[in-house]
């Protein structure tokens, strides 16, 4: 892929992974102020399928789609407002992790550097959501991270397992 432009491959592999992401969002089950749902394990999949460049487009795209009122956030929600809700901070923080999971893979085909690279980056996503979730609903930090983070690790590191397993799998048989 030159620099100056994408090639209708990878601008469709793109639209595809921002479809994922975006039905994603509906699987979808609330635990605490923060629901559990799929969105990890496919923005995982698509930074590990796209390289650091096409994950942040990706991940602004997706973000752009559901501020302008599309029904692709958590639960189907939509809006500007959703940026600056409780849970507005994992969507900000998913604009900076996924492409640093995707820099943090590297350029081979491997199991063990996608796994490392999802576990890397979840707290980032965990800091910007947390963060969010303090400032909205004036929790102290160890509230936030017992609401926003605790409950999430062992579903994310699954999620991070099956990510990488599968990335594995398309990577060798559908893209490279």
């Amino acid at each position: 892929m030159s620099s100056s432009s994408l090639t209708t491959k990878t601008l469709s592999k793109m639209a595809v992974c921002v479809a994922i992401i975006c039905i994603s969002a509906y699987i979808s089950f609330p635990i605490t102020a923060v629901p559990f749902t799929c969105l990890t394990l496919a923005m995982l999949l698509s930074a590990f399928l796209s390289t650091p460049k096409e994950t942040l487009i990706i991940m602004i795209v997706y973000t752009l789609i559901g501020a302008i009122g599309l029904p692709v956030f958590s639960g189907g929600a939509g809006g500007f407002n959703c940026l600056f809700s409780p849970t507005g901070g994992y969507l900000w923080g998913f604009i900076v992790s996924y492409p640093i999971a995707s820099y943090l893979k590297g350029n081979k085909n491997s199991f063990k550097n996608f796994f490392l690279a999802g576990l890397a980056v979840i707290p980032i996503t965990y800091i910007f959501g947390v963060a969010m979730l303090c400032f909205i609903m004036k929790l102290s930090i160890l509230e936030g991270i017992t609401i926003g983070a605790l409950p999430f690790i062992p579903g994310d590191i699954i999620k991070t397992l099956i990510a990488s397993y599968v990335a594995v799998r398309l990577r060798k048989n559908l893209f490279y």
